[in-house]
Protein backbone atom coordinates (compact mmCIF):
# COMPACT_ATOMS: atom_id res chain seq x y z
CA UNK A 1 0.00 0.00 0.00
CA UNK A 2 2.72 2.10 0.84
CA UNK A 3 4.14 1.66 -2.43
CA UNK A 4 1.11 2.29 -4.35
CA UNK A 5 0.75 5.40 -2.70
CA UNK A 6 4.25 6.77 -3.45
CA UNK A 7 3.54 6.39 -7.05
CA UNK A 8 -0.08 8.10 -6.71
CA UNK A 9 2.03 10.82 -5.32
CA UNK A 10 4.71 11.01 -7.96
CA UNK A 11 2.50 11.14 -10.57
CA UNK A 12 0.27 13.71 -9.82
CA UNK A 13 2.97 16.36 -9.13
CA UNK A 14 2.69 16.50 -12.70
CA UNK A 15 -0.72 16.33 -13.81
CA UNK A 16 -3.50 13.48 -14.55
CA UNK A 17 -6.22 11.51 -16.86
CA UNK A 18 -8.89 13.04 -17.79
CA UNK A 19 -11.35 10.15 -17.95
CA UNK A 20 -14.46 10.34 -20.91
CA UNK A 21 -14.29 13.64 -21.91
CA UNK A 22 -14.56 13.32 -25.37
CA UNK A 23 -16.28 11.60 -27.73
CA UNK A 24 -15.93 11.56 -31.73
CA UNK A 25 -18.70 12.90 -33.56
CA UNK A 26 -17.94 11.12 -37.06
CA UNK A 27 -19.69 10.71 -40.12
CA UNK A 28 -19.39 6.98 -41.16
CA UNK A 29 -20.51 4.95 -43.88
CA UNK A 30 -22.69 2.49 -42.64
CA UNK A 31 -22.03 0.00 -45.84
CA UNK A 32 -17.80 0.19 -44.82
CA UNK A 33 -18.91 -0.32 -41.09
CA UNK A 34 -20.80 -3.39 -41.63
CA UNK A 35 -18.65 -4.95 -43.99
CA UNK A 36 -15.98 -4.67 -41.21
CA UNK A 37 -13.64 -2.55 -42.85
CA UNK A 38 -11.69 -0.24 -40.68
CA UNK A 39 -12.81 3.48 -41.60
CA UNK A 40 -9.70 5.99 -40.41
CA UNK A 41 -10.45 10.23 -40.24
CA UNK A 42 -8.26 13.04 -39.05
CA UNK A 43 -9.78 14.91 -36.49
CA UNK A 44 -8.81 18.52 -34.74
CA UNK A 45 -8.36 19.06 -31.19
CA UNK A 46 -7.32 21.92 -28.96
CA UNK A 47 -4.17 21.84 -26.88
CA UNK A 48 -4.51 24.78 -24.34
CA UNK A 49 -1.74 27.17 -25.09
CA UNK A 50 -1.01 25.77 -28.08
CA UNK A 51 -3.51 26.47 -30.80
CA UNK A 52 -5.55 23.38 -32.50
CA UNK A 53 -3.44 19.99 -33.70
CA UNK A 54 -4.57 16.51 -35.43
CA UNK A 55 -5.49 13.11 -34.13
CA UNK A 56 -5.73 9.97 -36.54
CA UNK A 57 -9.41 8.23 -35.59
CA UNK A 58 -10.29 4.80 -37.00
CA UNK A 59 -13.54 3.13 -36.36
CA UNK A 60 -14.35 -0.31 -36.84
CA UNK A 61 -17.29 -3.07 -36.13
CA UNK A 62 -16.30 -5.80 -34.58
CA UNK A 63 -18.31 -9.07 -34.71
CA UNK A 64 -18.71 -10.08 -30.87
CA UNK A 65 -20.61 -8.23 -28.56
CA UNK A 66 -19.16 -5.27 -26.15
CA UNK A 67 -18.29 -7.70 -23.44
CA UNK A 68 -15.90 -9.96 -25.41
CA UNK A 69 -14.43 -6.74 -26.76
CA UNK A 70 -13.83 -5.13 -23.80
CA UNK A 71 -12.43 -8.80 -22.23
CA UNK A 72 -9.97 -8.40 -24.81
CA UNK A 73 -9.16 -4.67 -24.69
CA UNK A 74 -8.46 -4.78 -21.22
CA UNK A 75 -5.73 -7.38 -21.44
CA UNK A 76 -2.81 -5.44 -22.23
CA UNK A 77 -0.18 -7.58 -21.79
CA UNK A 78 -1.35 -10.29 -24.39
CA UNK A 79 -0.92 -7.51 -27.11
CA UNK A 80 2.32 -8.35 -27.82
CA UNK A 81 1.12 -11.76 -28.97
CA UNK A 82 -1.56 -10.06 -32.27
CA UNK A 83 -0.42 -6.12 -32.51
CA UNK A 84 2.25 -6.30 -35.45
CA UNK A 85 5.26 -4.00 -34.32
CA UNK A 86 4.35 -4.16 -30.34
CA UNK A 87 7.39 -6.31 -28.77
CA UNK A 88 5.32 -6.12 -25.65
CA UNK A 89 3.31 -4.37 -22.87
CA UNK A 90 3.79 -5.64 -19.64
CA UNK A 91 1.38 -3.90 -16.59
CA UNK A 92 4.28 -2.91 -13.89
CA UNK A 93 2.17 -1.48 -11.27
CA UNK A 94 -1.45 -1.22 -10.57
CA UNK A 95 -2.00 1.74 -8.98
CA UNK A 96 -6.09 1.91 -8.57
CA UNK A 97 -8.12 -1.59 -9.07
CA UNK A 98 -10.88 -1.97 -11.55
CA UNK A 99 -13.90 -2.32 -9.90
CA UNK A 100 -17.56 -1.86 -10.74
CA UNK A 101 -18.19 1.92 -10.32
CA UNK A 102 -14.25 2.69 -10.30
CA UNK A 103 -11.89 3.91 -12.86
CA UNK A 104 -9.05 1.74 -12.81
CA UNK A 105 -5.38 2.58 -13.46
CA UNK A 106 -2.16 1.04 -14.09
CA UNK A 107 1.17 1.72 -15.51
CA UNK A 108 2.00 0.05 -18.38
CA UNK A 109 5.37 -0.68 -19.99
CA UNK A 110 5.69 -0.93 -24.19
CA UNK A 111 7.87 -1.70 -26.69
CA UNK A 112 7.53 -1.02 -30.33
CA UNK A 113 10.14 -2.54 -32.83
CA UNK A 114 10.64 -1.63 -36.59
CA UNK A 115 13.31 -2.11 -39.05
CA UNK A 116 14.94 0.86 -38.20
CA UNK A 117 14.77 1.65 -34.50
CA UNK A 118 12.82 0.22 -31.78
CA UNK A 119 11.01 2.26 -28.83
CA UNK A 120 10.69 1.80 -25.08
CA UNK A 121 7.80 4.01 -23.19
CA UNK A 122 5.65 3.82 -20.00
CA UNK A 123 1.95 4.55 -20.07
CA UNK A 124 -0.24 5.66 -17.39
CA UNK A 125 -3.83 3.93 -18.22
CA UNK A 126 -7.09 3.89 -16.96
CA UNK A 127 -9.89 1.81 -17.21
CA UNK A 128 -13.30 3.16 -17.47
CA UNK A 129 -15.45 -0.21 -17.44
CA UNK A 130 -19.03 1.95 -16.88
CA UNK A 131 -18.33 3.46 -20.12
CA UNK A 132 -16.35 0.69 -21.85
CA UNK A 133 -13.67 3.59 -22.53
CA UNK A 134 -10.06 3.71 -21.81
CA UNK A 135 -7.93 6.72 -21.54
CA UNK A 136 -3.94 6.67 -21.61
CA UNK A 137 -1.09 8.91 -21.39
CA UNK A 138 3.05 8.90 -21.42
CA UNK A 139 4.89 8.95 -17.84
CA UNK A 140 6.82 11.90 -18.55
CA UNK A 141 10.88 12.46 -18.01
CA UNK A 142 9.95 14.63 -14.74
CA UNK A 143 7.17 12.12 -13.56
CA UNK A 144 9.60 9.21 -13.88
CA UNK A 145 12.47 11.44 -12.22
CA UNK A 146 10.02 12.27 -9.31
CA UNK A 147 9.44 8.40 -8.82
CA UNK A 148 13.07 8.08 -9.02
CA UNK A 149 13.55 10.36 -6.16
CA UNK A 150 11.25 8.02 -4.23
CA UNK A 151 13.57 4.93 -5.03
CA UNK A 152 10.47 3.56 -7.80
CA UNK A 153 12.08 2.87 -11.05
CA UNK A 154 9.92 3.76 -14.69
CA UNK A 155 11.56 2.87 -18.02
CA UNK A 156 12.52 6.08 -19.63
CA UNK A 157 10.85 6.82 -22.65
CA UNK A 158 13.54 6.28 -25.87
CA UNK A 159 14.85 9.56 -27.31
CA UNK A 160 12.41 11.45 -29.67
CA UNK A 161 9.49 10.62 -28.13
CA UNK A 162 7.95 13.49 -26.95
CA UNK A 163 4.26 12.32 -26.31
CA UNK A 164 1.58 9.51 -26.88
CA UNK A 165 -1.55 9.86 -25.61
CA UNK A 166 -5.07 8.89 -26.18
CA UNK A 167 -8.18 6.78 -25.72
CA UNK A 168 -10.56 4.25 -26.68
CA UNK A 169 -14.24 3.31 -26.29
CA UNK A 170 -16.71 0.83 -27.89
CA UNK A 171 -20.49 0.79 -28.41
CA UNK A 172 -22.99 -1.92 -29.12
CA UNK A 173 -24.11 -1.69 -32.58
CA UNK A 174 -27.68 -3.10 -33.77
CA UNK A 175 -28.93 -5.71 -31.50
CA UNK A 176 -26.07 -5.65 -29.36
CA UNK A 177 -24.14 -8.59 -30.88
CA UNK A 178 -21.94 -6.75 -32.71
CA UNK A 179 -19.35 -3.73 -31.10
CA UNK A 180 -18.45 -0.28 -32.90
CA UNK A 181 -14.78 0.10 -31.76
CA UNK A 182 -13.27 3.61 -31.77
CA UNK A 183 -9.03 4.51 -31.47
CA UNK A 184 -7.77 7.49 -31.16
CA UNK A 185 -4.18 7.88 -30.54
CA UNK A 186 -1.60 10.99 -30.67
CA UNK A 187 2.06 9.94 -30.87
CA UNK A 188 4.20 13.35 -31.63
CA UNK A 189 8.06 12.74 -31.86
CA UNK A 190 11.10 14.99 -31.86
CA UNK A 191 11.74 14.15 -35.71
CA UNK A 192 11.38 17.15 -37.63
CA UNK A 193 9.03 15.64 -40.58
CA UNK A 194 6.04 17.89 -41.24
CA UNK A 195 2.90 15.84 -40.08
CA UNK A 196 5.09 12.92 -38.98
CA UNK A 197 3.77 11.58 -36.60
CA UNK A 198 0.11 12.04 -38.39
CA UNK A 199 1.02 9.56 -41.49
CA UNK A 200 3.39 7.09 -39.57
CA UNK A 201 -0.29 6.70 -37.09
CA UNK A 202 -2.99 6.23 -40.48
CA UNK A 203 -0.99 4.66 -42.60
CA UNK A 204 0.85 2.06 -39.87
CA UNK A 205 0.34 1.82 -35.89
CA UNK A 206 -3.55 2.15 -36.12
CA UNK A 207 -4.68 -0.02 -38.97
CA UNK A 208 -2.73 -2.78 -37.37
CA UNK A 209 -3.68 -2.22 -34.02
CA UNK A 210 -7.28 -2.18 -34.42
CA UNK A 211 -7.27 -5.32 -37.16
CA UNK A 212 -5.45 -7.24 -34.76
CA UNK A 213 -8.09 -6.54 -31.75
CA UNK A 214 -10.53 -7.21 -33.97
CA UNK A 215 -9.18 -10.40 -35.26
CA UNK A 216 -8.44 -11.49 -32.02
CA UNK A 217 -11.51 -11.18 -30.51
CA UNK A 218 -13.04 -12.57 -33.70
CA UNK A 219 -11.19 -15.65 -33.03
CA UNK A 220 -12.21 -16.04 -29.77
CA UNK A 221 -8.69 -15.16 -28.35
CA UNK A 222 -6.57 -17.53 -30.55
CA UNK A 223 -5.59 -15.61 -33.44
CA UNK A 224 -1.52 -14.69 -33.15
CA UNK A 225 0.50 -12.14 -35.60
Amino acid sequence: MQRIGMLCLCLALVGSLAYGQEKLNLNLDQKVLESGKLQTFTCAYKVEGKGTKKRAVGVMLIDAPPAKVWEVLLNWDAMGAYVPGLEYYKTIQQLKPLAKDAIGESLIEGKLTFPVLAVKYTLHVAFDEQNLRQDWLLVTEEEVDACAKKGIKITRSTGGLKNIEGFEYIEPYGDGTKTVYYYAPIVETSIPVPDFAERFISKSTLPGYMEGVKKRVESHGTYKK
